[in-house]
């Protein structure tokens, strides 16, 4: 009798543990930085000459459990300086995991910054290394993964392809 009924128990059990499993199951996402676009409103206010709109930028962005994310990019910012940036980020979905807000935190070196959001010309003896929060909008596609960013004097957007 015992033995009947652990075996007309076993699909049950099956089914609790096929549905622990599905959502414990975590995702991993890799995605290459392979395009930087910045349109900017205004030229440069120290030089009197257009911003950098392209980047040459390239940079690696994972992404676990389609939430927390581990950034690094590398490109040539609006005035010509080489940009290295590190951070973490999160990612708020808005609409079934296709687009959202991704905020990032974390380090940069190369930018000058008056204030929290507005960068300027570096010259001698400002700092061009420290923290930094970017807001972004983002779109999953299955294939890549569309950034864009702005703040008052530019929007922009970044190119990332998934390959994994």
């Amino acid at each position: 009798m015992v033995l009947l009924t652990f075996l007309l128990l076993i699909p049950t059990l099956a089914d609790d543990i096929d549905q622990v499993t599905q959502t414990q199951v975590q995702k991993h996402e890799l995605f290459l930085t392979a395009y930087l676009y910045s349109l900017h409103w205004s030229k440069n206010s120290s030089t009197g000459k257009e911003f950098n709109d392209t980047h040459r930028a390239y940079g690696l962005e994972y992404i676990y459990d389609t939430t927390y994310s581990l950034t690094y990019n590398h490109f040539i910012n609006s005035r010509g300086v080489d940009v290295d940036v590190v951070g973490a980020g999160y990612l708020f979905d808005l609409y079934e995991g296709k687009f959202g807000l991704h905020l990032i935190g974390g380090y940069q070196e190369g930018y000058c910054f008056d204030g929290l959001l507005s960068s300027v010309e570096c010259t001698n003896g400002k700092d061009n290394t420290g923290p930094f929060v970017l807001p972004l909008l983002y779109y999953k596609h299955k294939y890549f993964k569309l950034d864009f960013f702005t703040n008052s004097d530019m929007v922009a957007f970044r190119f990332n392809i998934k390959i994994y």
